[in-house]
């Protein structure tokens, strides 16, 4: 791993910050949504406190009188509703009424008077809160598929109907859905009242804002729009059936029956509703009335669990952008809501991009992004639970706190990480860059042909100029010690050779002296000592010339091939023993350099072939051409290098002949060999061949590659 890509790893550590920022927030965020909860629960608690005890407004009960003094009062007020049910009574559909039943358990069943706020009984109606007005034709289109909203009574199996209620803002809508085997309309162009012509009616029983009971009936003389008609009894007894303009609705025939649709002002209402068939199979028959009416007079047995409409403009005045109050009775149903969740507040415009980007790496998955808080709403006594406040928030105004907080903390956190990647990688690379020229320098000391002891970065005040400057004074020791090393020889053949021309001197005059034959013998020793010793010190003074001439060699651009076939035509003379075979190309082969070092490295390699090789033995001499590179080889047989000897032939004094030779060699024609190669810009190689029976030897040398000119 290179020193750039763990630095640039150790930036990337920085990243943490981006991620303490986001586990930062997500416990900012809680620490808002629980403080948002309680300021909810606060606001839910202090709407419920105002509602306490208020059923007119959620269950559109009359307040309770005061008490008075004046008892004929108290009795006056308290047979108002007896001279409501009278007048209810004397209808049309009283006297023939028939003791009907209701689907749920017992027929019956307490009146809605008896049923405790919010607490639904078997008659009552829980309307639901529509979202738009329905379309009053007679059809089901318009009205939300809820099932469980229907309501159903029966007097039998042939006798029952269906009936479902909604309210839309000031309207109570009504959807009624009889089951019938033989509809049947009022006759045309009769009166209302001729209970001759009476066919199949509804009676709707209702009680007033004040609690008084009313009465209207639906009666039509074929499908399409109705009116509501109410009975009313005159100064002198006579009775009349006005229409009531603001009851208005659909009458429309179905595979079953019929069914009406109906629109009721709220005004009109107080807490009872009901609903009574009177079912007919011929013109004035005797009906069979079933529903929430009672039969004998008509007076509400149900409630009309609605709010009263002044209860949506009493949540109104607390409602707020992103708010939404919901009030409910006892057992669920939606009196009254008022809502603005999609209302944007002052917090809520829209997020810039970089929010929403991290937001990602916030929200958590499947987390709801709205705060509901409810408290319960109780009666004057505080005794009994009325109904509940629900109170839901949007999330826009913490979410926009915390992307706020956020965006600024995580744009300053990735702007740091990218700095600091930044700043770091720019430092990697500048070390990297510091290195390569040490590298650079260090590979070009030890590779060219004297050593270099000027060394970049040394004038560095840190760990890379310390090595660097180690560097330098290893090369310095190295340079002076290999100075020495490549004087020696030089040195070592001026101090021997006036002791050296002594002693052979004195060897001369001993031999013209008379001595014994023992000591001749040891005359003799000495004379072939002297001789291997100048041999020797003429290859040193040899070596030393050829590093001289290499030094002050001057290059030219000469062709290789006659070069190497005259050279190797000469050492068939000089070598009568051993055969020699030119493997030389037709080509021109150009190389810029030295013609005379060339030949004299051949002559090393010749020599060292003859010398490693048996008598008769063929050396053969090769030119190979690459694409680049001109490549001398010199095949020599005899015996393989051993494999530690590899490295080390082409250093200076340094040679692995058998002791059994009696000629002095130095290890310098290997040496030499390298030197002109490297002069030229090439290297030397030994290895063995292919099949053992010998080394070869192998200089590359660059060519000089020339270029047609173009046409």
């Amino acid at each position: 791993m290179t020193l750039r890509l763990k630095l640039l790893l150790l930036g990337l550590a920085t990243l943490v910050l981006p991620w303490a920022g986001c586990r930062y927030a997500r416990e900012m965020e809680s620490a808002l949504r629980e403080s948002e909860q309680d300021s909810l629960q606060a606001v839910a608690q202090t709407i419920a406190a105002s509602l306490q005890g208020r059923t007119d407004l959620l269950y559109r009960e009359v307040p309770p009188a005061p008490a008075v003094a004046d008892p004929q009062v108290a009795a006056g007020a308290a047979g108002e509703p007896a001279a409501g049910a009278a007048d209810a009574a004397a209808t049309p559909a009283a006297a023939p009424a028939v003791a009907d039943a209701a689907a749920a358990p017992g027929s019956t069943a307490p009146e809605a008077a008896a049923s405790a706020p919010g607490k639904s009984g078997p008659y009552d109606l829980e309307p639901l809160v529509l979202t738009a007005a329905p379309l009053l034709d007679g059809y089901t289109e318009d009205w939300p598929r809820v099932p469980a909203a229907w309501k159903y009574f029966a007097r039998d199996e042939h006798h029952h109907f269906g009936i479902l209620t909604g309210v839309y803002e000031r309207m109570l809508f009504v959807l009624l859905d009889v089951h019938d085997e033989h509809p049947l309309f009022d006759a045309p162009g009769t009166n209302v009242l001729d209970p001759a012509t009476f066919g199949d009616r509804v009676w709707l029983g209702f009680e007033d804002p004040q609690g008084v009971q009313q009465q209207v009936f639906l009666a039509a003389t074929a499908p399409g729009s109705v009116t509501a008609r109410r009975v009313e009894i005159g100064e002198y007894g006579q009775r009349s059936a006005p229409i009531e303009p603001r009851i208005r609705g659909a009458w429309q025939m179905t595979p079953q029956g019929y069914r009406i649709e109906l629109r009721v002002p709220l005004s009109m209402l107080g807490r009872g509703f009901g609903v009574l068939v009177d079912d007919r199979d011929a013109r004035g028959a005797l009906p069979v009335s079933y529903g929430t009416l009672r039969s004998d007079d008509l007076r509400t047995r149900g409630r009309l669990i609605v709010a009263a409409p002044e209860l949506g403009p009493y949540l109104a005045q607390f409602l707020q952008p992103g708010l939404k109050l919901a009030l409910t009775a006892s057992d669920g149903e939606v009196l009254a809501r008022a809502d603005a969740l999609a209302v944007a507040g002052t917090l809520g415009s829209e997020s810039p991009l970089l929010a929403r980007l991290y937001r990602r790496f916030v929200d958590r998955p499947g987390e709801r992004q709205l705060i509901e808080s409810s408290a319960p709403i109780y009666d004057r006594d505080h005794k009994g639970v009325i109904g509940t406040l629900a109170v839901t928030q949007a999330a826009d105004r913490w979410i926009h706190l915390r992307d706020h907080a956020l965006t600024r903390m995580l744009n300053f956190a990735v702007i740091t990480s990218v700095v600091a990647v930044t700043v770091m990688f720019g430092f990697a690379a500048w070390l990297a860059l510091r290195l390569a020229r040490l590298r650079q320098a260090s590979e070009s000391a030890l590779t060219g042909t004297e050593l270099v002891t000027s060394f970049p970065e040394t004038g560095a005040r840190d760990e890379l100029g310390d090595v660097a400057r180690g560097f330098a004074t290893l090369l310095s020791r190295l340079n002076e010690y290999t100075s020495y090393l490549r004087t020696l020889a030089g040195k070592l053949a001026h101090e021997i050779r006036t002791p050296l021309t002594i002693v052979r001197s004195s060897l001369d005059n001993l031999e013209s002296e008379d001595v014994s034959p023992a000591a001749r013998a040891y005359v003799a020793r000495a004379r072939h000592g002297s001789e291997r010793l100048n041999a020797i010190l003429i290859a040193m003074g040899a070596a030393t010339r050829v590093e001289e001439a290499i030094g002050s060699a001057e290059r030219v651009r000469f062709d290789l091939v006659p070069v190497l076939a005259s050279a190797i035509a000469a050492y068939g003379g000089a070598f009568p023993a051993r055969r020699f075979q030119a493997e030389l190309p037709g080509e021109t082969v150009t190389l810029e350099g030295a013609p005379d070092l060339i030949v004299q490295m051949l002559d090393k390699l010749v020599d060292n072939a003859v010398d490693f090789s048996a008598a008769g033995a063929s050396i053969t001499v090769r030119l190979r051409l690459e694409a680049q590179a001109a490549l001398i080889e010199v095949d020599n047989p005899g015996a393989p290098l051993p494999p530690h000897v590899a490295g080390r032939l082409f250093e200076s004094l340094w040679q692995s002949r058998p002791d059994a030779d009696s000629r002095p060699h130095f290890g310098l024609g290997l040496y030499i060999v390298r030197l002109i190669a490297e002069f030229h810009g090439g290297e030397a190689t030994a290895a063995n061949l292919p099949d053992g029976s010998g080394v070869r030897f192998q200089v590359r040398l660059p060519r000089v590659i020339s270029r047609s000119p173009a046409p």
